[in-house]
């Protein structure tokens, strides 16, 4: 009977473990959702309206086109 009640025991930490693994990993994902979806909603609302090509405040042509590099199908016209 103490072998059984072991292997019960084991097979409940390991639970745990997973759990406790699962929900670091949803938090996490979360997190990260939040603070990029902030950043992409304040980048998309610093772009010129009718010209997403110009440089935005806060950027200098050198940092904007290579944020555009980052995105060509977004910018694509104005990376030719």
């Amino acid at each position: 009977m103490k072998k059984r009640n072991n292997v019960n025991n084991k097979i409940f930490y390991i639970l745990i473990l997973a759990v406790a693994i699962l929900l670091v990993w949803v938090v996490y994902n979360l997190y990260q959702s939040v603070y990029f979806g902030t950043n992409y909603d304040k980048a998309l609302n610093s772009e010129t309206p009718g010209d997403i090509c110009a440089t935005p405040p806060g950027y200098t042509n050198e940092q904007w086109r290579e944020h555009m590099g980052h995105h060509p199908d977004r910018y694509k016209e104005c990376l030719k």
